[in-house]
């Protein structure tokens, strides 16, 4: 006999595939003709990038590019000069079902990269990237909340959870014209440029988020091709865009992450005008996450006072958003040249690092690493390029550690500045921006169901004795009715009893 169950249907954020890719660029790089000689290589650097994401039936098709870029000293003009080329790559992958609000996350870390000139104008390149690849769909669970019979004894808990509303995920593009402002130098030819994006705002409406952020973007270029001046230009692009996110209502709790999939800077030049005007190409991901706060009763245990019980359980993993993260992290470093004094310094930049979070004397610290580049000149005109990786730990405030956290955190460079301390020597401020989400797991085993076997009864089927029991302290009461086989609220009742733990050593007198 199958006693029937209660069930309540709990929607949460599922990872149904997950792998890492180890792409290869292998290449010999050809300088091509408009391109002087290289005298010195300043740096060689892979930039991956995620062209087009998408799921068609059960099936991830991911298209990329690696560029590989190579900043270095020409052998005519002793300037600074760059020059990229593009390798493509794929990613596919089979689903073992066709999800139905599936959205892709991707995460790229580059693992080394060999530069190895064959010739002024030849280089040897050997480096290889992971592409972490994350499917995340919108689950249903459906957990026992009670059992139907008068001999069914059932403990249940409450659990608290954020319940899943809608899962979105959109990609658009960006183009916008980079003026160079007054009194600025044109630019004549790109050396180096990076973008970061930032949400300023995230507000839900019915079924849709209004999404604001800025993109903040740092050039350095050549202003004269003749005299190989270098200069720095920094801007701030404002933009919107509404979400599509089913589900979604004004209180809601979102979750909003970003992703920079691909970008360029080209010079573009246009009737009226002298010199050729930067033009940024960006391609920008959003996924949107809308939860609600709730909480169901699950039974976590049973049994009959009549028969033996046949139960079938489950674990269930229920995520509650604990906290969304937006800590401004100011983090101060030095840098040290080694080889000779600096005279000035023409660029600071920090490379994108990483960041976890970490519990550490019962407080919550947002901890990582990053790369600050500096490019400069000595005494004698002549360029300078060094890099140095940094730490940095900061405390949360008003963070409680959790026991079991899961972690979506991005880490954005905002800002950089630096001052001299010694003519060896600056010292760096660099302000992070983190922001993401802290959630806590919940894990709980609890009854799915419950089968009596009618040939096998247990207990009486009048229970008029009592027996005594030496209970001690701690004990719970649902374990010792359990064990007597009788109703924890005929336990309760013939012993005056309201707590579930037994708060001192006492006799009980057991209704069997």
């Amino acid at each position: 006999m199958e006693y029937p169950i209660k069930t309540d249907g709990i929607f949460v954020s599922k990872v149904i595939f997950e792998e890492t890719n180890e792409q290869t660029v292998d290449a010999d790089f050809g300088l091509p003709d408009y391109c002087p000689d290289i005298q010195k290589i300043l740096k060689c650097q892979i930039e991956p990038h995620i062209d087009s994401k998408n799921i068609i039936g059960d099936r991830i098709e991911i298209e990329g590019s690696s560029v590989v870029k190579v900043i270095y000293i020409d052998a005519i003009k002793t300037s600074v000069r760059c020059t990229e080329q593009s390798y493509p790559f794929s990613i596919t992958a089979n689903l073992k079902d066709t999800p139905q609000f599936a959205v892709i996350q991707t995460d790229i870390k580059v693992n080394y990269l060999n530069c190895r000139a064959l010739s002024p104008r030849r280089l040897n390149i050997h480096g290889a990237f992971n592409v972490s690849v994350k499917v995340i769909d919108k689950s249903e669970l459906h957990t026992c909340t009670h059992i139907k019979g008068d001999d069914i004894q059932q403990k249940k808990q409450t659990l608290y959870y954020s319940y899943l509303e809608g899962l979105s995920q959109q990609q658009f593009s960006i183009t916008e014209t980079l003026e160079t402002g007054q009194n600025r130098p044109a630019i004549q030819a790109v050396i180096r440029s990076d973008i970061r994006a930032v949400c300023t705002e995230c507000k839900p409406i019915a079924n849709k988020i209004m999404y604001k952020g800025d993109l903040l973007i740092k050039l350095m270029y050549l202003s004269d091709l003749d005299s190989g001046k270098v200069e720095t230009m920094e801007y701030t692009i404002p933009f919107s865009q509404v979400i599509d996110l089913n589900g979604v209502k004004e209180d809601s709790e979102c979750a909003v992450r970003t992703e920079i999939m691909n970008y360029s800077v080209t010079l573009r030049t246009e009737i009226g005008f002298d010199d050729p005007l930067p033009v940024l190409s960006a391609k920008l991901c959003v996924t949107a996450f809308a939860f609600e706060k709730r909480d169901t009763m699950v039974v976590s245990d049973c049994y009959s006072t009549k028969y033996y019980l046949d139960t079938q359980r489950e674990s269930y993993v229920l995520p509650k958003l604990a906290e969304t993260v937006r800590e401004n992290v100011i983090d101060k470093s030095s840098v040290e040249f080694t080889d000779s004094a600096i005279s000035r310094v023409i660029d600071v930049w920090c490379e994108k690092g990483n960041v976890i979070c970490v519990s550490k004397d019962e407080k919550m610290y947002l901890s990582g690493k990053y790369n600050v580049c500096v490019l400069a000149v000595d005494s004698s005109e002549n360029f300078i390029y060094t890099e140095r990786t940094m730490e940095y730990s900061y405390p949360m405030p008003n963070t409680a550690p959790i026991e079991k956290m899961q972690f979506f955190l991005n880490n954005e460079c905002i800002s950089i500045g630096f001052r001299f301390s010694s003519e060896k020597r600056i010292e760096v401020r660099c302000e992070m921006l983190i922001t993401g989400e802290i959630y806590e797991i919940g894990t709980v085993s609890a009854v799915a169901s419950a089968k009596a076997d009618s040939d096998k009864k247990r207990g009486k089927e009048d229970s008029t004795s009592l027996i005594l029991y030496y209970a001690s302290k701690g004990e719970d009461v649902w374990s010792i009715a359990r064990e007597y086989c009788t109703s924890v609220e005929q336990v309760r009742e013939e012993n005056d009893l309201t707590e579930d733990c037994l708060i001192g050593d006492r006799m009980l007198m057991i209704p069997v």
